[in-house]
């Protein structure tokens, strides 16, 4: 009897109870964030992604750490986003007389962004498309082309970027 009467009592304050759902705040949380340095700038973020491979006198070689890529359809091949920054004044000024129509008079050609694509297995390289900027920012010329393997010569650019690339396969 103690049991049924206890029990009545429990399922009666069960259904005084009301449940409501939470309503969700009016205003987010705020979103802290706590560090010792201060943020980078977009211009420092873009510096970052740039790592050098080497430099000669033709202008300083870099690369997109964060564009290297397994083809998803063949794990074979590797893509990868460099950059070379030209020092050279003669090629400089080759460059501004060929882009002259584009260029204004206090512009000059910059660097060029150059896609690659890599055969670790084959160790062949192929050029998959090219972009020439000048200082200010205007594309000089801008081109996708069909990647036409070739193998990677000793001692240069393709070399290096081929031992990145092999490097990063290796490691991912």
């Amino acid at each position: 009897m103690k049991k049924r009467i206890l029990l009545a009592v429990c399922l009666l304050l069960l259904a005084a109870v009301s449940v409501q759902a939470e309503e969700p705040p009016a205003n987010p949380p705020l979103d802290w964030e706590i560090s010792v340095r201060p943020k980078p700038s977009e211009e420092e973020i873009e510096r970052q992604r740039w790592l050098h491979v080497f430099s000669n006198d033709i202008g300083t070689f870099v690369f997109d750490h964060k564009s290297l890529k397994v083809d998803e359809a063949d794990n074979n091949l590797v893509h990868v986003l460099t950059k070379t920054i030209f020092t050279d004044p003669k090629l400089i000024g080759s460059l501004n007389d060929k882009y002259q129509e584009k260029l204004t008079a206090a512009d000059k050609v910059a660097y060029s962004e150059i896609w690659m694509a890599f055969k670790t297995r084959d160790k062949t390289y192929a050029v998959t498309g090219i972009k020439v900027v000048s200082e200010q920012g205007t594309v000089l010329e801008e081109r996708q082309q069909t990647a036409k393997f070739a193998p990677v010569p000793v001692k240069t650019f393709a070399d290096s970027m081929y031992e990145i690339v092999k490097n990063y396969v290796r490691n991912n």
